[in-house]
């Protein structure tokens, strides 16, 4: 009996592991907005779990309650390690404290160089595995999603501009197979022809669960009703309740959806987006040192006194009744599922602190100088490695994060670089666009010339990668560059 009795407590405590990690690979991915819903949702899904108020987050001086219970995840307000100035070293990395009052106000700054969706989708593109004619037909799609994410030309009239513009003959059909490539990259949404086609690719991308399943299934089969709001109707035919389907719809379509996935992005007319960064790093010229600030707007949680107090007594009461010992299990399931997830939330806090702070020493000499030609080839298992995590924590880790510099805004993906014979991607594209500011106008280079040139300066590099770095940085290809000369 006792050999059963350790033998589910072990299944018990790997199945709270997995869902401990599910969970972190959630909120990892999430940016401020979106973690601002998904802790709403979860305070409202787990009776035990409740906000702070406003007055002990602003007042709390370490000896309440609250954090006698251990379940304060709040990060200390300033964590700090001072060392030298020297390249394999950094000094004072804090977080910004999360008692800030409700009057403070807070500003969304403006990007510098961002990138527009269509360098974006691009930059994904040149990871891909294409031949020559599905590259030409991915571009052409992407040329021509609007700005807010929308493809509103038909694929019969792609193909006819792939085909008397560059001189490939495809039809329809090799368009609308690329098209599902261009709708799988990032962001969910994008290269959809009309808003129910957009919802649907966001929703299929979703973790899938019952509301999910809902959710698809209005907009797939019910559009029309959805949008008149008639979930009267719609319920009778799906045999589902009225006010199930209005939590559905209120939760996983309308704040769940974004229904221009283009506008996070900056505009090809707009030099200038608004972006939340996440993250601070200064420069103490004084003290030759940087500063990195996690700005931490995640509210503080905590377990509710009456569900702690519920806990500790049914852990000092051995003869219960049937139905103390069925409210028992209840308590404990959702004490339990509370600490988890304030648990994850200071995981996430302490991740995200730790993978900046390490790309900052990485890139140091970049973040010194504001020079991108001072950026190191870098990966993500290197970052990895250094935090004592998997590269996929990483990965979602920099995924849709921002910093703000004296100089500006940068994705957390930019600093990460493939290593080209010891240089950086930056390098390259540096001295590509040296070579091609210095050629001959009337005889520009060719991607081959290109690929010569720059193998003499040291890079192996294939031409179909010269030509991925050229059209990255918007130069076009020569026979265009000589028809501009004329």
């Amino acid at each position: 009996m006792a050999k059963q009795g350790l033998t589910l407590e072990q299944k018990q405590t790997q199945r709270l592991a997995l869902e401990q990690q599910r969970l972190l690979g959630m909120v990892l991915e999430k940016n401020d907005a979106e973690m601002a819903e998904f802790i709403d949702n979860k305070v409202n899904e787990i009776q035990a779990l409740e906000k702070k108020s406003d007055e002990n987050d602003e007042y709390d001086n370490g000896n309440n309650q609250d954090r006698d219970r251990g379940n304060d995840n709040t990060p200390e307000a300033e964590v700090s390690a001072e060392t030298s100035g020297d390249d394999d070293t950094l000094a004072w990395y804090r977080y910004f404290a999360n008692n800030r009052s409700r009057d403070d106000e807070y500003y969304a700054p403006i990007a510098v160089n961002e990138k527009t969706l269509q360098e974006y989708l691009t930059d994904q593109l040149g990871e891909l595995e294409l031949d020559e004619t599905q590259q030409i037909i991915a571009h052409a799609i992407v040329g021509n999603i609007e700005d807010n994410g929308y493809l509103r030309r038909s694929t019969a009239e792609i193909a006819d501009d792939v085909t008397f513009n560059d001189g490939f003959v495809v039809d329809a059909q090799q368009v609308e197979q690329m098209l599902k490539t261009v709708q799988s990259l990032d962001p969910p949404g994008v290269a959809a022809r009309n808003l129910r086609e957009c919802m649907m690719l966001q929703l299929e991308r979703k973790p899938q669960s019952e509301d999910v399943a809902l959710a698809l299934t209005m907009v797939d089969k019910h559009f029309d009703e959805m949008g008149a709001m008639r979930f009267d109707s719609i319920g009778r035919k799906m045999g589902v309740p009225k006010e199930k389907l209005e939590e559905v719809f209120k939760r996983q379509i309308r704040r769940g959806l974004n229904p221009f996935p283009g506008n996070a992005f900056e505009s090809r007319m707009d030099s200038s987006q608004q972006v939340t960064p996440d993250f601070d790093v200064e420069l103490d010229e004084d003290n030759d040192r940087l500063i990195v600030t996690l700005r931490n707007n995640i509210p503080s949680l905590q377990i509710s006194e009456s569900y702690a107090l519920m806990n500790e007594r049914y852990k000092k009461t051995d003869s219960l009744s049937v139905k103390e010992t069925k409210e028992k299990k209840q308590v404990q399931d959702a004490f339990q599922r509370a600490s988890m997830f304030i648990e994850v939330l200071k995981q996430r806090q302490e991740t995200l602190f730790n993978t900046m702070s390490a790309i900052v020493k990485c890139q140091r000499d970049y973040f010194m100088s504001g020079d991108e030609r001072d950026l190191k080839p870098l990966g993500q298992q290197q970052i990895a490695d250094m935090i004592g995590k998997d590269v996929s924590v990483v990965s979602r880790a920099v995924s849709n994060k921002y910093v703000q510099l004296p100089w500006g805004i940068k994705s957390l993906k930019s600093f990460f670089s493939e290593d080209i014979n010891g240089a950086s991607r930056h390098e390259v594209y540096d001295d590509l666009k040296k070579l091609v500011d210095a050629e001959d106008k009337a005889h520009p280079l060719s991607d081959d010339a290109l690929c010569d040139r720059l193998k003499e300066m040291g890079y192996k590099l294939e031409r179909r990668t010269v030509a991925k770095y050229r059209d990255a940085l918007k130069i076009p290809s020569s026979t265009v560059r000589r028809k501009m000369a004329k």
